[in-house]
């Protein structure tokens, strides 16, 4: 075996490493400052790598966000599709589930860019008509959210005279906060904290009963 052969391996491995270290800070950076205003130099410097490896690894900012983007959306599809496939439990339990995952997860990072995602026309025009349909991955997801609710009106636990497209679109809303938002509750509520609150505002209303 060739000294190249096998040296390639650990190539590989610190490549991968390498890799993931530029997206933890580019995602910081980009939450941080948006899209728009994310550059390249930045995230090499605060990474503490050279432009030119940052460059090697992603040629342009399109690619970066994609690839940001497309990680946090396979995580949120695991969490629905494991929360729709929970037909053991409740609509309104999977639904609070599908809550606390996203609240936990990297205390919201990876969820408020899916945030900006799901509601900057200027980045689906940037991202996804060059590199794929991450719009249309993100609307599935919306739609197995959308069956579960579907079948708490079917079982009684949710009011059918509600629209789905309206619950739907306060609960996506209850996902992705804002970055400022996102730091307000964070010096408030523990994650766990503030999926329960929003399950019970989201479910139950204000109102005392």
């Amino acid at each position: 075996m060739s000294a190249d052969m096998r040296q390639r391996p650990l190539k590989e491995r610190l490549r991968g490493v390498r890799t993931e270290l530029i997206l933890d800070v580019a995602e910081e950076v980009l939450v941080e400052k948006g899209y728009h205003d994310t550059a390249m130099d930045e995230i090499a410097a605060r990474a503490g790598i050279a432009k030119g490896t940052l460059y090697q690894h992603f040629p342009h900012k399109e690619d970066l966000g994609f690839a940001l983007f497309e990680r946090g959306l396979m995580l949120f599809e695991q969490i629905v599709q494991q929360a729709a496939a929970s037909s053991e439990l409740t609509a309104r339990a999977r639904l609070e589930r599908i809550l606390l995952a996203v609240y936990q997860e990297h205390q919201g990072l990876r969820s408020q860019l899916l945030h900006l995602l799901y509601h900057d026309t200027d980045i689906r025009k940037s991202l996804l008509e060059k590199k794929g349909r991450l719009c249309e991955r993100v609307e599935r997801c919306a739609a197995q959210v959308g069956k579960i609710m579907e079948e708490g009106q079917a079982a009684g636990e949710f009011d059918p005279a509600i629209s789905v497209e309206l619950m739907l679109t306060i609960f996506m809303h209850a996902l992705w906060f804002s970055r400022s938002e996102q730091l307000h509750l964070q010096e408030q509520l523990s994650p766990a904290e503030l999926s329960s609150q929003v399950g019970r505002i989201f479910f139950e209303g204000f109102a005392i009963r």
